[in-house]
């Protein structure tokens, strides 16, 4: 389609009628709706309950990692510790299937044409096109995500107006920078504006590397609490002592093509120059997790393959074995990959980003400003000669806070305090 386009753009230039034809055609295929926004309209409800409402793109299976399923964990504790509070969970982006709620099994299904009022709720309103949510006076709302932001922020004003009330405040749950994750756009534009509300709304930020990037940028919220990371717990049950890890030659990386700010492709560059840095070479192994790819031959014998999302199984295996670590992030945000890396003996290459440098945060990690190819492919082969040097030479210091027992959001009771 978009050479029978550019064919006609030609054509249309000396051509009257070809030139109509051409805007026409050009029109036709013009994207003038932000989906993300697809409108979020409440209704009275005859709920006069205090509820939480998590507003999260999706609960499906898929989905159920990482800053999901984080969000999650914190919302269980808000509603455990609120002995008086009933929950719901809202889906903005998917509709959960019979498998993806056998996780769920204290939550009721509700669609948003009902006014239930059982404890626990879970309401699929990504279809929501002319439709309305019940929303009721006592509703406080949980935004993971800018557009979930953007309509938490227009919900609490509309509930103010509807119910006479004080506007309530919102909990904005903040896992990276995320006009970060397009080019300079609508979508960019509006991902920062939720930043920027007016009213009162309280930040929970994952990691205090991402609170102090929001801070140094000059973002200003009525409340700020900031959590760490933590190593997941059933990846930590496979933790054994370095001696006992068997590592080889073996490169990991964190390969994640549709994500831009992971950097795919420059991992990719980096790897074509070290392959032909390395002497040693025909005795490495690199592995690709994260996403699957096809394997990809990147010269002088070597072949990136992709294992794709891994079972914690199959990925703790494979952190037991490798040697180096390979994973990149655009942005703030610290990343789990390079840290369930270092506790698993690697040397770790990533990159820094502002006031992000991961160096200091474990001996295993080795993090670079310059991130061209020509000078990873350089630290790469250094980290490789210093495994080949030393089977055991991950074996570093570990951080307190990322494998202790201690309550990650120990600031919760008094976030409850202020609602």
């Amino acid at each position: 389609m978009s050479r029978f386009i550019e064919y006609i753009a030609r054509k249309a230039k000396n051509n009257k009628t070809i030139k109509k034809a051409y805007q026409s055609t050009v029109s036709s295929y013009l994207n003038t709706n932000i989906g993300e926004i697809t409108p979020f309209n409440p209704r009275v409800s005859e709920s006069n309950e205090c509820r939480f409402n998590l507003l999260v793109p999706s609960i499906n299976q898929e989905h159920l990692f990482g800053g999901i399923s984080t969000a999650l964990h914190f919302f269980n504790q808000l509603y455990d510790l609120e002995a008086q509070a009933k929950r719901r969970i809202i889906t903005t982006d998917a509709s959960p299937g019979n498998e993806d709620l056998i996780r769920f099994s204290d939550y009721t299904l509700a669609f948003s044409d009902l006014d239930t009022h059982e404890d626990s709720l879970i309401t699929p309103f990504n279809d929501r096109y002319n439709k309305t949510i019940p929303i009721g006076k006592g509703d406080i709302f949980i935004a993971t995500s800018w557009w979930t932001a953007y309509f938490a922020q227009r919900i609490v004003n509309w509930q103010s107006e509807m119910y006479n009330q004080p506007t309530k405040k919102i909990i904005y749950f903040i896992q990276d920078f995320e006009p970060g994750f397009y080019s300079w756009s609508s979508q960019y534009s509006l991902a920062l504006s939720t930043y920027l509300y007016k009213g009162e709304q309280i930040a929970v930020f994952n990691s205090t590397l991402l609170k102090d990037f929001f801070n140094n940028h000059g973002f200003k919220f009525s409340e700020e609490y900031c959590f760490e990371p933590k190593l997941n717990n059933s990846l930590k049950q496979y933790m054994v002592p370095l001696h006992e890890m068997n590592k080889k030659k073996k490169i990991l990386i964190y390969g994640r093509p549709s994500v831009a700010r992971n950097a795919f492709t420059l991992i990719v560059e980096t790897l074509r120059q070290w392959v032909w840095m390395q002497p040693d070479i025909a005795q490495w192994e690199i592995i690709s997790a994260g996403e699957q790819h096809a394997d990809l031959n990147i010269g002088n014998g070597m072949i990136i393959k992709s294992r794709g999302k891994m079972s914690l199984e199959d990925y703790a295996a494979e952190l037991k074995e490798s040697a180096v670590g390979f994973s990149l992030m655009i942005s703030p945000h610290p990343s789990y990959p390079p840290l369930e890396m270092a506790h698993f003996g690697m040397l770790v290459l990533t990159n820094s980003y502002e006031n992000k440098n991961l160096s200091k945060l474990h001996g295993n990690i080795f993090s670079l400003e310059d991130i061209s190819p020509d000078n990873m492919a350089k630290e790469l082969k250094r980290l490789c000669d210093l495994f080949a040097q030393n089977k055991l030479i991950g074996e570093a210091e570990e951080i307190g806070f990322y494998l202790d027992d201690q309550q990650q959001f120990g600031f919760i009771e008094q976030l409850l305090s202020s609602l």
